[in-house]
């Protein structure tokens, strides 16, 4: 026998005569378990020979737990090739750490352990079961290593890393949001109009911190690098989409690298995610035009004969353009819409190789010939005042709106890195034309800044101050050139790179405009939280005559999918994952918008909503005294009353969602007046 083993065998023979330490003990209510050599004694209840470091969970069964629910009854052990199995009870003998050093990384564990079989075949202890609402990761150290079920579905919130690592981060209360998604860091309530300042920032920081609270890492037992096959992928689509959810989900509660982890469990406990995607466009009523706004992921068509691969954003191969492309003119097919503002295409002109001209003449290959051209802002090379790789660009059906005068490019210089493009257009369908301005933008991106540009911690990301030049310059864009050729209608659409509450879209609401979506309505995931970059900003003549819907084929999908990663296995066959953005799709009315179906419901909900979720509006707290009711709904910044009501409560909380049915998405005042009786609301409309 070696040194070694003869080393261990006096361990174990000395653990045998030892009393056990109960792990509740040892783990304590403190953050870190009490280090020292001790013996525990306790039932295996999941083996990880994939993680680094390896090794078994061990939970105290109810002889042994010390019966404080503030301490964990269950530490990991450190065994670099597990040999026991799940229902085994076993006596170990090591030295206990907690730190943030290898191999701990912050979890407790039991290092160099000998160990002894007493008993196999046992039954693992029940699971903890957790309340969602009440789950908190700063609050989680009691549940340490212990089997755990939540009594509610998780919600995918990040698949980011589901290729690399196997991970998925999931959150006990449905998504997260970007806190400016909901948080105006100047204004409170939210939409506003101020545009500087941090006098709300602490509502901001609070938001992010609940987010952080809520959330944790559903990993794959490994630490494999880009696992094959990819976990988690549902067997009908082959995805997991953020927004999916697990049901009676249970695992062991880890810890490693700064986050909370479910380990999953094999057999009947495994996680199973329930998937749904949006298959078709989302449905409107009678449109007289659809517009669409639509982010094509730096569309690089290189030398545009089939070489000058890698492009400089896009493709680095010429097959990768193939699905590229095959996968976006999939997209803009099924959308059908009439106008579509394009953003991320290559600012090489408007040449026959160019990359629109690729882009349309495929589209048309898919949807007929001559069904679609884009507009020509009069540059052969590039677009005029334009300093990026990537310009803006429309295309439009010839056969249902016209041009009225020249295409429009801001020429104000210094504020722009891709200037907004603008086009007046005439619509075709009726005897009697109607007028409409269409313009596409594309703000600078939160990802750099420096001086006045850099990340002020507000949530707002690096570059706000550009975007708010570039806010003001578009409203005088829209004031001074636009409007004067002949567009009193104007749909300014487009990744504007600000979330709902941001200071860029403080200062449209301050000229006028209105952000014709609610705040729900998300387009972009960053960093597992959801938000909007991507929106259509309307003059207020055209609220009850556009309805914003986004068709969620990109945000919520994994990066697996995107052609560059899957290679050879994308799925061409569907639009899902041709971008990192949504498309916005506008339903234009000019008669006023109608449901898509009479069965269709308008949800209105108060603003901001509980912390507890989602509370619908209703009359039903006004007091009788009040009696007949005065009932108005007026945009946040105020000067325009866009419905009236009179009546009961009872009559009008009946008829709520028809009276409201024409009114756009997105956020209104409501002032109720009666008898003795004044509220004013802020409620979304979704």
């Amino acid at each position: 026998m070696t040194p070694k083993l003869l080393f261990y065998s006096a361990i174990l023979l000395a653990a045998r005569t030892v009393s056990a330490t109960s792990i509740g003990s040892i783990q304590g209510t403190g953050a870190a378990a009490k280090a020292g050599s001790y013996t525990v004694e306790g039932i295996v209840t999941g083996i990880y020979a994939d993680l680094k470091p390896a090794g078994f969970y061990i939970q105290d069964d109810k002889a042994t737990a010390d019966g404080n629910p503030a301490t964990s009854d269950a530490i990991f052990v450190i065994q670099a090739d597990p040999n026991v199995k799940v229902g085994d009870k076993v006596r170990v003998t090591g030295v206990v750490r907690e730190d943030d050093a290898a191999p701990s990384f912050g979890q407790a564990v039991i290092t160099d352990p000998g160990f002894v079989v007493i008993s196999s075949g046992n039954a693992v202890p029940d699971f903890v079961r957790l309340v969602n609402s009440e789950f908190a990761a700063d609050k989680a150290e009691r549940y340490e290593g212990m089997r755990v079920q939540f009594m509610q579905p998780l919600t995918v919130t990040d698949n980011y890393f589901l290729k690399q690592r196997g991970e998925l981060t999931v959150s006990t209360e449905g998504l997260t949001y970007q806190a400016t998604q909901f948080i105006d860091p100047n204004d409170n309530p939210a939409t506003g109009t101020n545009s500087s300042g941090t006098s709300n920032l602490a509502a901001v920081l609070a938001y992010q911190a609940a987010n952080d609270r809520r959330s944790l890492v559903l990993d794959d037992g490994s630490s494999a690098t880009n696992p094959t096959p990819t976990p988690y992928l549902d067997a009908r689509f082959h995805t997991v989409r953020v927004g999916s959810t697990l049901s009676n989900i249970g695992g062991i509660l880890a810890y490693s690298y700064g986050r909370w982890r479910l380990q999953p469990l094999a057999g009947a406990d495994a996680p199973v995610i329930n998937v749904t995607r949006p298959l078709t466009p989302p449905a409107f009523g009678p449109l007289d035009l659809k517009l669409a706004s639509f982010n094509v992921f730096n569309y690089f068509n290189g030398d545009g004969a089939g070489g000058g691969f890698p492009t400089p954003r896009g493709a680095k191969t010429a097959a990768d353009f193939q699905r590229q492309r095959t996968k976006i003119i999939l997209a803009l097919a099924q959308m059908n819409a009439d106008i579509v503002g394009l953003t991320e295409i290559e600012n090489d002109g408007n040449g026959s190789t160019a990359a629109i001209q690729d882009l349309v003449d495929g589209l048309n290959k898919a949807v007929g010939a001559g069904t679609y051209i884009f507009v020509n802002d009069g540059n052969a090379e590039r677009q005029t005042n334009n300093t990026d790789l990537i310009h803006c660009a429309i295309l439009y059906k010839p056969g249902v709106v016209a041009p009225l005068g020249p295409p429009m490019v801001a020429t104000v210089q210094g504020v722009f890195e891709r200037p907004p493009l603008a086009q007046v257009f005439v619509t075709k369908r009726k005897e009697r034309p109607d007028t409409l301005g269409f313009i596409v933008n594309h703000f600078k991106s939160k990802s750099s800044g420096s001086g006045p540009d850099a990340d002020q911690n507000d949530g707002q990301g690096g570059s706000n101050a550009r975007r708010k030049a570039q806010a003001r310059a578009l409203v005088e864009f829209i004031n001074k050139t636009v409007r004067p050729a002949g567009a009193s209608r104007i749909v300014s659409a487009g990744d504007y790179n600000a979330n709902y509450e941001e200071d860029p879209i403080d200062i449209m609401r301050a000229a006028g405009l209105v952000p014709a979506t609610p705040p729900t309505s998300a387009s972009y995931v960053f960093k597992g939280l959801t938000g909007s970059l991507d929106h259509a900003v309307v003059t207020p003549n055209m609220v009850g005559f556009v309805d914003v819907q986004k068709w969620h084929i990109n945000s919520a999908e994994p990066p697996v999918l995107e052609y560059d990663q899957a290679g050879e296995a994308t799925d061409i066959t569907t639009p899902f994952r041709c971008s990192d953005h949504d498309p916005v799709l506008i339903g234009v009315n000019f008669a006023g918008i109608r449901n898509a179906s009479s069965n269709r419901t308008n949800r209105l909900f108060v603003y901001p909503g509980p912390a507890a979720g989602p509370q619908a509006f209703s009359l039903a707290d006004v007091p009788a005294s009040a009696g007949a009711l005065t009932l108005d709904f007026a945009m946040p910044q105020g000067g325009l009353r866009l419905l009236s009501l009179h009546g009961t409560p009872a009559l009008l909380g009946s008829q709520l969602n028809s009276y409201t049915a024409h009114l756009a998405p997105g956020i209104y005042v409501v002032t109720l007046r009666g008898q003795n009786y004044q509220k004013t609301q802020r409620v979304m409309k979704e």
